[in-house]
């Protein structure tokens, strides 16, 4: 073994193991399915390098690869190489030859782009044009993953270098990864230190959440979105709100409780309709109800008599709720709508009626049907749409001579959400 070592030098594990000490990452044995593959985490990304073998199995070649996918809603194309190597490659994407402004940079490369104005103040980050020309051979690109057969969540694509043959130059592939982490930070925060940023910090929330899985973990966002979320509450900015607001009704329930959290922190009464609604929702959010983180968030935000409206009609008592003349009765229609699935289903049925809620009868229809609804409560949901058509169908006049007007749901008079459109599946409580 001394002999061939002396020979050959050191192996590609034995290579590719001190790489992953050097980049602080996990080295990946291989076996009889999978390959040897260094993992390395640099902020937001995951950085994987392995191999892959094509051919026909006569005329094999093996090629070294670096990928790492990342959020890029824009579309954002490119792709580099030496000049005079795969001379045609990147015609058929619709991009173009583009110099980017450096002379020598220009004279060496071929770079086309889908956006010669991105890609050119990429390229005027000066480490990465240092760290592309340290290359012998370099095929650097972005690859879309498109179409149903895809793994890639929408708007999700790949930071993909290749060369052929197995790469065992220790400090090449030291230089590759140092390439990758400077390029996504470059593509994705335009180079900025994104801790204290609002705009980075919204654009993190808005990647989608899931998990990319080729015999390794490729990327997943699950803790980049939570980190966002907190750090948007951190950070105070009211124009997060609308972002923590989007995935207030998310699958990651501790993403959930984060946004509950941090719109809380923020305090901006934007904010406060979307955490009415949650009253409602009878699931948990990072080992709590999202019911309590709610009630939590409103009352720090001086909603405490809304909440104990709402919280007592769900307890069956409903006088408060019905004396309630404070703001966001559109929403609590929305609360008690989300409550219909939930153990609470037969009190909040009774409350809409008791509240003459109108505007609630096609999702109450719809909640009479449902697999999710008990027995009890689908005889208090067609009690309640009784009452409710019975009021739907009384003529102006007779109402107003009837009931006393002050009694309405301010929904039946102001504009509100269509409840008969009420976000269902994933935006939904699951009872």
């Amino acid at each position: 073994m001394s002999f061939l070592k002396a020979l050959f030098g050191p192996s590609q594990k034995e290579i590719w193991r001190q790489l992953s000490t050097e980049v602080r990452g996990k080295f990946h044995e291989g076996g009889l399915l999978t390959g040897t593959a260094v993992q390395a985490r640099t902020r937001d990304w995951i950085i994987t390098l392995d191999t892959y073998t094509t051919g026909d199995g006569k005329t094999n070649q093996t090629f070294t690869r670096l990928r790492a996918p990342y959020f890029n809603p824009e579309g954002f194309r490119f792709v580099i190489y030496r000049a005079s190597v795969f001379s045609g490659l990147g015609k058929s994407l619709g991009m173009q030859d583009i110099e980017v402004g450096h002379p020598r940079f220009d004279d060496a490369f071929v770079i086309k782009s889908n956006s010669p104005r991105r890609v050119k103040r990429l390229f005027d980050n000066e480490k990465i044009r240092s760290l592309i020309d340290a290359q012998p051979r370099i095929h650097l690109s972005v690859k879309a993953h498109e179409g149903w057969l895809s793994k890639f969540p929408d708007g999700v694509d790949e930071l993909h270098f290749q060369a052929a043959g197995t790469i065992k130059d220790l400090a090449r592939l030291r230089t590759l990864f140092d390439l990758f982490a400077e390029v996504l930070h470059q593509v994705c925060h335009e180079g900025r230190a994104y801790e204290d940023d609002v705009d980075i910090h919204i654009r993190r929330l808005s990647a989608p959440g899931g998990r990319i899985e080729d015999k390794h973990i490729l990327w997943e966002s699950y803790g980049n979105r939570r980190d966002a979320a907190a750090s948007l509450g951190r950070l105070g900015d009211a124009a997060a709100v609308p972002a923590l607001t989007s995935v207030l009704w998310d699958k990651d329930g501790v993403l959930r409780a984060r946004a509950i959290e941090s719109l809380s922190r923020i305090g901006h009464a934007s904010g406060i309709r979307h955490l009415v609604r949650l009253l409602g929702d009878s699931r948990d959010a990072d080992g709590q109800p999202v019911r309590v983180l709610a009630t939590r968030a409103l009352r720090s935000l001086g909603e405490g008599d809304l909440v104990d409206s709402v919280l007592t009609a769900l307890d069956g008592e409903v006088e408060s709720l019905k004396a309630y003349r404070g703001a966001y009765r559109s929403e609590i229609g929305v609360a008690l709508c989300y409550a219909l699935e939930g153990p609470s289903g037969s009190q909040a049925a009774n409350a809409l009626a008791e509240i003459n809620a109108v505007e609630t009868l096609p999702r109450l229809r719809k909640s009479q049907s449902m697999a999710f609804a008990r027995s009890s409560t689908r005889a208090a949901i067609a009690a309640a749409i009784k009452r409710l058509e019975a009021r739907a169908s009384l003529p102006r006049a007779a109402a107003a001579t009837d009931v006393a007007a002050d009694t309405l749901p301010r929904a039946a008079r102001e504009p509100g959400p269509d409840t008969a459109t009420l976000p269902r599946g994933s935006r939904g409580p699951s009872g």
